[in-house]
């Protein structure tokens, strides 16, 4: 049994999914490859495409008939300072839980022997289970899913079918003050390899962000005083260049720099889209590679595991700093306090999350998302280095 649907101290199953289009490795900082100098002008290997070195991103270019290494300052923001709400990242550790609070639930062989994702081994091995400590604070337990297949680490995401209070965690059990005083709940377990489909749309919340409160949990509220242009780009129908706007609002968030929105909608309209037929992955990257896109040109993207433990990682990794990624919004599905009446496919930018799930620029404002609507609904997510165009000056 890979997944389950819980109400208090009664156990049932659900399935839970992060899609991937690229299940390629984020590329590490550290990453090395042997017997290849990383330098300027030094030969490379086609396969070798991206290596993040310090401050520098090196890529591996053809020049004539060989590859060689050409490198790229890696993105530093113009303009964009810290809020003082980033001071909320410094982690504070939890109100202890009192030792005799802990079921001692008898967990034995309850991960699964097989499958492509973390899972549990039957109906009843996640033995989710309510324990009251006072009548504000309440903690859930459960027993360890495994991962036979899987890579990276196992985190959970528990989410209460009323007002969608969620708790993301490596660890097998977790506070869930502020749920209803009688509610059900979900839960789902993911690793980098992704996790298993559900039968039932997300659990909708309002979309407002939520306050980061370190006294619960770790989160990341990012730049937080920013706002955004719609590019033609709102809910739940528009300009159907999300793409180009999500390319938009990183450039503003990463940069520093807001593109005109004429500019942003000529030029996706230039790369083959129009106001009802959106663009794909590669002609979005092409165009900003070779064309440009809002005065900045790509020099790579870099695909990135997209379980919430690789998402939060690259968030607070400066250099990266906010990430773009795709989604699969299937009609009927709950999306960031919108449900969606079509089908779509959407990019937006995170650039921070709270516990409740990571925070989204799309549509011309900052959304609110859950963990568990991101692993139902993340397709790709992408590391971005781009630097600005430099204006050619003519005699």
């Amino acid at each position: 049994m890979r997944s389950e649907v819980l109400e208090k101290k009664v156990a049932r199953s659900l399935l839970t999914l992060i899609l991937f289009a690229a299940m390629q490795q984020a590329i590490a900082v550290d990453l090395s490859f042997a017997g290849t100098k990383i330098a300027d002008g030094e030969a490379c290997k086609k396969a070798n495409h991206s290596f993040a070195k310090g401050n520098l991103l090196f890529r591996c270019r053809s020049k004539g008939k060989g590859w060689f290494w050409n490198s790229f300052p890696i993105n530093t923001s113009s303009s964009n300072t810290s809020t003082a709400g980033s001071l909320v990242n410094v982690p504070t550790s939890q109100a202890a839980i009192p030792s005799g609070a802990d079921p001692h639930l008898p967990c034995q062989g309850s991960g699964e022997l097989n499958g492509a994702h973390p899972g549990w081994s039957s109906h009843d091995a996640i033995q989710l289970t309510w324990v009251d400590l006072t009548n504000f604070r309440h903690v859930l337990y459960w027993c360890p899913a495994a991962a036979p297949s899987g890579g990276g680490t196992i985190s959970y995401t528990v989410t209460a079918m009323l007002g969608a209070t969620t708790c993301e965690t490596t660890k097998t059990f977790c506070e869930m003050d502020g749920a209803p005083a009688v509610t059900s709940f979900e839960i789902m377990a993911t690793d980098e390899t992704g996790s298993y489909p559900s039968p039932n749309f997300a659990i909708q919340n309002s979309g407002t962000p939520v306050l980061c409160n370190t006294a619960v949990n770790y989160c990341n509220p990012g730049p937080g005083n920013l706002t955004f242009p719609s590019y033609g780009n709102v809910a739940p129908i528009g300009f159907g260049d999300c793409t180009f706007a999500a390319v938009a609002n990183w450039e503003e968030i990463v940069l520093g720099i807001t593109p005109d929105s004429a500019l942003i909608q000529s030029q996706f309209m230039a790369a083959g889209g129009t106001s009802n037929l959106g663009l794909t992955n590669s002609q979005v990257f092409n165009y900003w590679r070779d064309s440009g896109i809002g005065g900045t040109f790509l020099n790579a993207e870099l695909p990135f595991y997209a379980d919430p433990a690789s998402l939060m990682k690259a968030i607070d990794t400066q250099s990266v700093h906010a990430v773009i990624a795709s989604l699969n919004l299937a009609k009927g599905q709950n999306f960031a306090g919108n449900t969606m009446r079509d089908p779509s496919y959407h990019w937006v930018v995170v650039d921070g999350y709270t516990p409740q799930g990571p925070l989204i620029a799309t549509w011309g404002t900052t959304l609110q998302m859950t963990w568990q609507q991101w692993n139902l609904e993340v397709v790709s997510m992408w590391g971005i280095s781009a630097r600005l165009q430099v204006p050619t000056l003519t005699q």
